[in-house]
């Protein structure tokens, strides 16, 4: 196998994973906080994410990454909505591959 191979199947397990533990984590959350506090939660999600997305490049995804991390942690403390590190990271990424597939259709 190529290298190129071995990151292009790497990839793919990792968004699997991703999907599927935002496809659990995100109802579950919606539960746990009630709708409203989620529905508030992914718009300021995607609006970080669109933030980072303007001030960093594309290969600076850690930092893009940890200064999301860090504003919806704040977001979420103020909101009194107690996440831990694993929730705050599927909400982020469950936003981030809505985004991404509404890009992708069209929308």
């Amino acid at each position: 196998m190529t290298p190129e191979m071995i990151s292009k199947i790497t990839e793919c397990t990792i968004t699997v994973i991703v999907l599927l533990v935002s496809a659990y984590v995100i109802p579950y959350l919606r539960n746990k906080i009630g709708a409203d506090k989620m529905q508030l939660l992914e718009q300021f999600v995607e609006a970080a994410v669109r933030a980072a997305e303007q001030l960093y490049k594309p290969e600076e995804w850690k930092l893009k990454k940890d200064y999301v991390t860090q504003l919806v942690t704040e977001k979420a403390n103020s909101l009194g909505i107690g996440l831990n590190e694993a929730e705050i990271d599927a909400v982020i990424e469950g936003v981030v591959n809505y985004v991404k597939h509404n890009k992708s259709n069209g929308g």
